[in-house]
């Protein structure tokens, strides 16, 4: 029972440093020690605070019994990672529970979706899944913000980069912070002028 414990603090700890280092504008994949974090640790954090800084729709809550649903879709590079960054959480009081669909399946009652790199091929086909819907679409391919995902989290020299494209979450009828927004590259694809910088 005290290893489970001093585990979930541990989490808990790690969880609130890199917080911290969102609030401040730190990417840095980071290390303590000898114990580097990977970049899948990074970004299982970084989804599980999107619930922090993103708003859905009133009609997207449900009761407090239905789970907040964050959906993998393609190959999972985070194994058992983000299960752990998100046990023992909840958004408004509903537990948080992780959601991996298989290809060809429908994405449905899902509130963050994480698609993975190998469904480059077939993003378009995702997010033409997702319109109309309030989810909170986030992928980590190259150029993923200009077609339309809304969160794109990139490895850029070791830091882990956020592109927002505004305007699909908009479309989504979702907020984003004007704190997340001032961290991040907006990226508008159909603007006349070229993207801002964080």
């Amino acid at each position: 029972m005290k290893s489970v414990s001093t585990a979930k603090a541990s989490l808990r700890l790690w969880r609130q440093v890199l917080v911290t280092w969102l609030l401040l504008g730190g990417w840095l994949v980071w290390a303590e020690e000898s114990k580097p974090i990977s970049e899948y640790q990074v970004k299982a954090v970084f989804l599980y605070n999107f619930t922090k800084f993103a708003y859905w729709p009133a009609e997207a809550d449900a009761t407090a019994n239905t789970p907040f649903v964050i959906g993998v879709v393609g190959e999972d590079s985070f194994g058992t990672i983000l299960d752990d960054a998100v046990r023992d959480e909840a958004v408004q009081h509903r537990p948080i529970v992780i959601r991996r669909y298989r290809r060809g399946e429908t994405i449905a009652q899902c509130h963050i979706l994480f698609i993975a790199r190998s469904e480059k091929d077939r993003l378009n086909a995702l997010l033409e899944q997702c319109k109309g819907q309030p989810i909170l679409t986030v992928a980590d391919t190259a150029r993923a913000a200009e077609q339309g995902v809304m969160i794109n989290l990139l490895l850029v020299q070791g830091s882990v980069k956020m592109e927002i494209n505004q305007r699909a979450v908009e479309a989504a009828g979702l907020k984003v912070s004007a704190k997340l927004l001032s961290l991040a590259k907006i990226v508008n694809p159909e603007a006349d002028e070229p993207p801002s910088q964080p």
